[in-house]
């Protein structure tokens, strides 16, 4: 009877032990951005210190829209085929609509200070909860995508009238669309990775893109005059699948999110000082870079702040610029 007893404690003493030890599990990941841009070094960075975990974790990358671009990207972390990813918030509104609201034109005053005052604010967090009300996929943070400037073939951009009739290649986002269509330009959705070929063939006349983005891609070459407009200020939100979530123990999730926090600081930082890189790197290229007032194209584009303050509310949005 002793015998049995002992056994049965020496049995719950080994079951308890073995919950302790928590399982190896992989995470993965998958993203559009080329390399040198701060949210494909951010991965690769997250997945390098995973490497190194105390807990079991590790992360295989899936970069370069190796899963597509950046809805069959979402579509796959729906799925959990896919652990998360990092999209733009103007893509990201197509399955949760309520993220669209930091896609107006000139909503920040700055691209390195007011857009972290709100996202990591209760604005952020009332956002991010309606995202995972909205599409059922978890917010982990929220990236930087950089400021947006436009880029043409042939003329420098010093106010909307020298877009006039131009055809711009745009993300296929409603604001995208109005807020080129209000500058006079002619809006043209266009998946990424047709941009390069496009500009050459001149089926399109310009586009726009975060500095990174123009460098790294090579846009320069066949559109050499950028402005910096500054027209939109864009998140890359890392979303990930709730399931997929869940299977991490109390410890695993404790150091992914400090590893996590941790490279989400050294993206935002690339993209704040990147810009300083990539605009000497362009200039020795022979890009014309001009810098544009930004008044007149903050006039134009108005009635399109004003028509999406009817859907996402007109307090939110003096709320966002109120944010200092």
């Amino acid at each position: 009877m002793k015998f049995r007893n002992l056994a049965g404690v020496l049995s719950a003493a080994i079951l308890l032990a073995g919950t302790s030890i928590a399982p190896a599990l992989e995470l993965t990941a998958a993203h559009v951005n080329p390399q040198g841009e701060p949210s494909n070094t951010a991965f690769a960075e997250l997945a390098e210190r995973l490497k190194s975990s105390k807990t079991g974790l590790s992360m295989t990358v899936f970069p370069q829209g190796q899963v597509g671009d950046e809805k069959d990207a979402i579509e796959q972390v729906r799925l959990g085929a896919v652990t998360m990813t990092t999209v733009a918030t103007s893509n990201l509104s197509a399955f949760a609509p309520s993220a669209g609201v930091f896609d107006l034109p000139f909503l920040f005053e700055n691209g390195d200070v007011q857009p972290w005052v709100v996202s990591d604010g209760p604005i952020g967090e009332e956002i991010a909860a309606k995202i995972e009300q909205e599409s059922g996929l978890k917010v982990l943070g929220w990236w930087s995508g950089g400021e947006r400037h436009a880029f043409t073939r042939t003329v420098d951009v010093k106010t909307p009238a020298d877009l006039d009739g131009t055809k711009i290649r745009v993300i296929g986002s409603p604001v995208y669309l109005d807020t080129f269509n209000a500058l006079g330009a002619k809006a043209t959705p266009m998946p990424y990775g047709e941009v390069y070929t496009a500009l050459a063939t001149g089926t399109i006349d310009a586009a726009e893109n975060d500095s990174s983005g123009y460098r790294n891609m090579r846009f320069y070459e066949q559109a050499p005059h950028l402005s910096l407009t500054g027209h939109f200020f864009l998140y890359k939100v890392v979303v990930a699948n709730v399931d997929a979530l869940a299977q991490l123990t109390p410890d695993q999730r404790a150091e992914f999110d400090e590893i996590f926090a941790e490279v989400t600081k050294h993206q935002r930082e690339l993209f704040a000082t990147n810009m300083t890189d990539d605009l000497q790197y362009l200039k020795a290229q022979g890009v014309t870079v001009t810098q544009p007032d930004k008044a007149p194209f903050i006039e134009a584009t108005k009635p399109v702040i004003d028509k999406y303050a009817k859907i996402y509310g007109e307090d939110l949005i003096k709320r966002i610029q109120a944010s200092r």
